[in-house]
């Protein structure tokens, strides 16, 4: 009998002995985490004033006020692409074409716009704010919707404020034909084309990685409208 009793206290003690064994371990713990951010946009919109179907008569100034607004939360700089009809008077009657200092469609900056900070319209911030100036027309060449366009690009080199920021002055303010336009020449310009259409796009893009510099900004998150590869805003949208 005390036999049998040694053994079952055996038993009882090995048991215990393996239950304890079994929760030896190392301390741990897992736990989930969520990290939770706050995010930031770049929105922007074009403010533009023009009464749609303006009539364009030699010598007499056409309204065509453009603006760029910032309603996203982030400062942003913006640039715009003004697209005019490829329609230039080279010399030949039969052969109109357009270019910037030979213009049958003229269209004007104010002066207060060409000043630093503000409307830039050279390839690089290091040329004066106007080409005539002295530098060189920020432009290119593209066929949109089957019309060949010269396309000249403006940067304004002052980071607009998140939803309130607005350019402080326009980047264009009116258009106009030449008063060497002829009666003759304009019929042929309106049969070739349709309709005479200046097109406008905006670009906004972070200030925050950028500050200070509008053209690195624009061109490492749009590229660069001077390269072979570049994609204009109607080629992105189309």
């Amino acid at each position: 009998m005390k036999k049998k009793l040694t053994a079952i206290a055996l038993v009882i003690c090995l048991m215990a002995v393996a239950v304890i064994g079994g929760s030896l371990a190392y301390f741990t713990d897992t736990k989930d985490v969520e990290n939770v951010f706050t995010t930031g946009d770049v929105e922007i919109e074009i403010q533009e004033v023009f009464e749609e179907g303006s009539k364009l008569i030699p010598g007499i100034d056409v309204e065509k006020k453009v603006n760029v607004a910032n309603t996203g939360s982030e400062r942003a700089f913006v640039r715009v692409h003004i697209a005019i009809p490829t329609i230039l008077d080279s010399g030949d009657d039969d052969d109109p074409r357009f270019a910037a200092y030979d213009n049958l469609l003229h269209w004007n900056m104010s002066k207060a716009s060409l000043v630093d900070g503000l409307w830039n319209w050279n390839q690089s911030a290091d040329g004066p704010n106007y080409p005539g100036n002295g530098g060189t027309w920020n432009f290119y060449e593209r066929n949109i919707g089957g019309v060949d366009y010269t396309v000249y690009v403006a940067t304004y080199e002052t980071a607009l404020e998140g939803e309130t920021g607005v350019t402080a002055e326009e980047a264009i303010h009116k258009v106009y034909l030449d008063v060497n336009v002829t009666d003759e020449l304009l019929e042929d310009i309106v049969a070739e084309l349709g309709e005479i259409k200046i097109l406008v796009a905006a670009e906004g893009a972070q200030e925050a990685g950028f500050e200070g510099k509008a053209y690195e900004a624009l061109n490492t998150q749009f590229g660069d409208p001077m390269s072979e590869d570049y994609e204009s805003p109607w080629e992105k949208a189309a």
